[in-house]
């Protein structure tokens, strides 16, 4: 018995042979048609697209259009290790906490960086609840909360008398 097969190749490929199987399966590659779209090969021809630019000057057109940004004031290894940052801190994070932000880091940041969810971020034990103090003074930059003393204008201050 030959333990060689061949091939569409015609080459010669072992069968697998064991004490289950006496080798007359074939285990070798077996070319078919496939899915695969082969209209499409003159377009995805790297050599038929540089031809075609080297004849016309004009690179086909592409769904994308390049973007283009002035990021010299920023560093990329910091952004990518403020990334592992953020990550690293929401794993920290408790399960059931990870869980209703479906395990995704930025959609927790979305909901954190909301004024809005302020009471829900205290009842998970995320933030401090805000004092009336630090509201007031966000507000309008005025302390509206009175210090106990009777306060009197600069232009109405009381006379000073002779001792």
């Amino acid at each position: 018995m030959d333990i060689l097969t061949e091939t569409m190749t015609n080459k010669k490929q072992p069968k697998f042979r064991s004490t289950y199987n006496t080798g007359t399966l074939d285990y070798g590659i077996t070319h078919t048609d496939g899915i695969t779209e082969q209209h499409h090969t003159n377009a995805c021809d790297i050599n038929l697209i540089l031809a075609q630019f080297m004849e016309t000057g004009i690179m086909p057109p592409t769904n994308t259009s390049p973007q283009y940004g002035d990021v010299s004031g920023h560093d990329f290894q910091e952004a990518q290790n403020q990334i592992a940052l953020a990550k690293t801190l929401f794993e920290e994070l408790p399960e059931h906490v990870r869980s209703r932000f479906e395990n995704e880091p930025y959609k927790f940041l979305q909901f954190a960086q909301d004024e809005n969810n302020i009471d829900q971020m205290v009842e998970m034990g995320l933030a401090n609840a805000p004092h009336p103090e630090d509201q007031a003074l966000q507000g309008d930059g005025i302390s509206q909360i009175p210090s106990g003393k009777d306060e009197v204008a600069p232009s109405q201050e009381a006379p000073q008398g002779d001792s």
